[in-house]
Formats: structure tokens, sequence, C-alpha cells
């Protein structure tokens, strides 16, 4: 049996210990399958609600669909369940569209990392963007950046140290904030920043201007500076970032893009935002 005729039982595990398993759905051809993912008044009301799945040679595709319909996967009630199902399945790379909201964003990403699964944001093709690419350029522009980014690590060092010693005497929360953030040609990854909020104000996402922003002690001070992006020189260690480029964007802010702006996520965000038309 080849890894793209599995049962689907979900993602691999088998679902035996819930009392509302549905357990007949079978891959119907070697290459793809659609399942659409609803919820009853008897259900609990999951993020994932109206979802469809594709599964694809050891991808699985998850987008949005505005009609219910059965079977019910209870794995997708809760993160935990999920974690769980992609821990078990030969599934490599999960993509999602970015008109599943920002809840179901956040909850399939929190799943896919937990799981070591890679995830990326399903981006529209940008053949201009494609066109004007040219390699040998682009790998001297990082090779130059990565080494800009270790020469400002190592002479900001007593300043980053400083910093996170401030913040541990005056927070009782982490020092650090790792907020998702879109990448190149839309993967998935998580931005280094020092904390300047509290951990709930983070959590809730809905600001509509910094004065209702929940700051820590330290935390206006750093972002009225911008001190509280030095730690995203790490990201561009890692090859996430670049030191100059677009806004790396939440996974809040995607989820209310055009596809023109999709489009635009194919490039490399940067520490310092350049605009751009």
């Amino acid at each position: 049996m080849r890894d793209d005729q599995y049962p689907l039982n979900l993602f691999g595990r088998q679902m035996q210990d819930t009392p509302i398993t549905i357990s007949k759905i079978l891959l119907k051809t070697s290459k793809i399958s659609t399942i659409e993912i609803g919820s009853s008044a008897e259900q609990p009301v999951n993020p994932l609600a109206h979802c469809t799945l594709k599964w694809r040679y050891k991808k699985l595709w998850v987008s949005y669909t505005q009609q219910p319909q059965e079977p019910y996967l209870p794995s997708l009630d809760n993160e935990e369940w999920l974690v769980d199902c992609l821990k078990h399945s030969p599934v490599r790379v999960v993509c999602i569209e970015a008109n599943l909201g920002g809840a179901r964003l956040k909850l399939l990403a929190d799943a896919c990392e937990q799981a070591h699964k890679q995830i990326f944001l399903r981006i529209p093709p940008n053949r201009e963007l494609f066109s004007k690419q040219q390699p040998i350029l682009w790998w001297l522009q990082r090779v130059i950046e990565w080494n800009i980014a270790a020469l400002l690590l190592l002479i900001l060092s007593p300043v980053i140290l400083g910093l996170i010693l401030l913040i541990r005497i005056f927070s009782p929360e982490s020092v650090f904030s790792e907020q998702w953030r879109v990448g190149e040609r839309g993967k998935l990854f998580r931005v280094l920043r020092f904390r300047t909020m509290t951990v709930d104000a983070e959590t809730r996402q809905q600001y509509r201007g910094k004065d209702q922003y929940s700051f820590t002690f330290l935390g206006q001070w750093l972002n009225r500076y911008h001190l509280d992006g030095l730690p995203q020189l790490v990201n561009v260690l890692r090859g996430e970032m670049k030191l100059f480029g677009s806004h790396a964007s939440t996974l809040d802010e995607v989820a209310l893009f055009s596809k023109s702006e999709l489009r635009e996520l194919r490039m490399l965000p940067g520490v310092i935002r350049v605009f751009h038309k």
C-alpha cells in the first residue's frame, strides 16, 4: 500500500476511544481525497469546523468551506487530539489557506509545531517576482546579511544581556515573545522579540491601537525605542528573515489579505521594514 492510499482514520490514527467516531472513510483515489468537516447541535463547536481536508503525496491541504457536511471528526475538537493524530501520521507538510481565519491558522500552526511538521500558507503564484529573481545575487545577499546579523549580535550582546536582566527583574513572565508570522513562500515561523505586553494581552489579539496595549513595566519604553525587535537578528541567522524587507505579517493579518496582497508573501520579510508598491 502506497503512502497516499492510507485509510483516513484521521491522519493515520485509529479513533476507537470515542463513541462518535466515524471510520468508514477511505481514500478512493491514489492521489487525493477530500473530506468535509462539519458540526451539528449535539457536537462540540471547534475552530476547525467547516474545513476541507485534502491529502496528496504526504501533504495535507486544509481549506475553508461554507457548507458543513458529515462526517464529523472528533480528533479536530482540540489541539491535544490534533497533535497526537499528526504525530502518528505519515503527513510531512501541512498546507493551509488564509481564509481559515486567525484562530484556525494559529491552532493548526501550534499543532504542527508540537508534532514537528512543517506548515505553509498557500500563496498565489507571483510570476513577476519569479522573473526578477537572480539566484546568485540572492545567495550573495543572504550570506552578507547573515554575517552582518552575526556581527551585530556580537556587538550588541552587552545591551541584549542587560535588557534580558532588566526584564527578568521587573516582570515575572517570560523574557521573549514568540508570535507566528508568515515567511518566504508562505512558510510559517515564530518571530523572536522581547516581551512588551502581558501574556493575556498577547493572547487576546484584539488591539485597535497602541493605547490599548497592556504593556509590561519596561514594555512601553522598549517599544518606543524599537529595542523589542533586537532578538529578530536570531531570525536572520535562521534564514527566516532578512535585515531589510517587507513586514512579517501575522496570522490575523493574512486572514484579511486580498489575493494580490497574499502574492507579496513569497518574499522574505525583513527586520527593518521597507515600504514598496
